[in-house]
């Protein structure tokens, strides 16, 4: 079968921007192709936005998990960022949301503030708490602690560029300039743009690739470790490895289980060719379910210890096992 021509498809074009925005060094792809908004940043609070998109949003209509979970882990660091120099570097310690059962749907807003810094300890370490709305209802409230780091060797740490300035608007990239990062993430794009389309689901799970495969109380999800999930010194972003935690955690559970809970500890990088997650069911009540979900690097190394809590939807029939 011949393949489409996709190349004036609008998320092609979507991701061409993405990449043109993202050679102003200091934010990451991530950030620039969901569109992250820094509507505020001074030294007692933030305020960031994302409005769900085609390219952003689930079969249901609502924005992807990760998304919102990039979201959030952004919101967070930069309720602590305001404090500090824009460039700093920020490693998410640990995070917890509860969520509300509200629909991931409408503009996204996290609204953080800075809860100062912990006392008597070797290294900084910055705690702050954010308010997470959709389309002005509330959707999430959470806390988080991050650890300031230096670069790595031979890493220039560059500022958001967007805190102080708008991101220019429909920018394109000469495609005889791409390197070798940027081919990659056309190519994926394309091919999982290519794979939707015939399929006739959404997009952003191929393009991240969030597929976990479930079995008895457990399922499993891996993706491909690449640079259109790294952060800016290479590793993965923290909100995406979240994210890939809280999807493969709800396959393991029925959709009669809605997402109510979030605790995270981050253990080390994301590194390796690929990132997985294996995802166990602690406890399955009548009402209420328990769910660990371990996060891996291909090295072998554990990225992520989750726990989840779900409750079970009011339309479903109440079950004890």
């Amino acid at each position: 079968m011949q393949k489409t021509d996709l190349s004036q498809h609008p998320i092609m074009k979507h991701v061409r921007h993405a990449l043109a925005l993202n050679r102003t060094p200091g934010l990451h792809f991530g950030g620039n192709f969901f569109g992250l908004i820094f509507a505020e940043v001074n030294p007692t609070n933030s305020i960031l936005h994302v409005d769900p998109q085609a390219y952003s949003c689930d079969k249901d209509g609502q924005m992807n998990v990760a998304a919102f979970a990039m979201v959030a882990d952004m919101g967070l660091a930069t309720g602590i960022r305001s404090k500090l120099d824009r460039s700093t570097r920020l490693a998410t310690v640990s995070l917890s949301l509860q969520l509300t059962g509200v629909q991931r749907k409408g503009r996204i807003t996290a609204s953080s503030q800075s809860n100062g810094f912990l006392h008597d300890t070797l290294g900084k370490q910055g705690l702050s708490q954010t308010t997470v709305t959709a389309g002005g209802e509330l959707l999430a409230y959470g806390t988080g602690a991050f650890m300031v780091l230096p670069a790595p060797p031979g890493v220039v740490l560059n500022p958001i560029p967007w805190i102080d300035q708008a991101p220019p608007k429909d920018l394109d990239i000469d495609l005889d300039s791409l390197s070798k990062d940027e081919k990659w993430i056309l190519e994926h794009t394309e091919h999982s743009l290519q794979k939707s389309i015939s399929r006739g689901d959404d997009f952003i799970n191929h393009f991240l690739g969030f597929h976990p495969h479930a079995s008895d109380r457990s399922a499993y999800g891996e993706l491909v470790n690449g640079p259109h999930i790294s952060n800016r010194v290479g590793h993965v972003q923290g909100g995406i490895t979240l994210g890939l935690a809280m999807t493969t955690a709800n396959a393991a559970l029925s959709e009669q289980w809605l997402l109510t809970g979030v605790t995270a500890s981050y253990i080390s990088p994301g590194e390796g060719a690929t990132i997985s997650a294996r995802s166990t069911v602690v406890h399955r009540g009548r009402m209420t379910a328990v769910v660990k979900t371990e996060v891996l690097s291909s090295n072998g190394r554990q990225v992520l210890d989750v726990m989840t809590t779900h409750a079970r939807r009011s339309t479903s029939e109440l079950k004890a096992d």
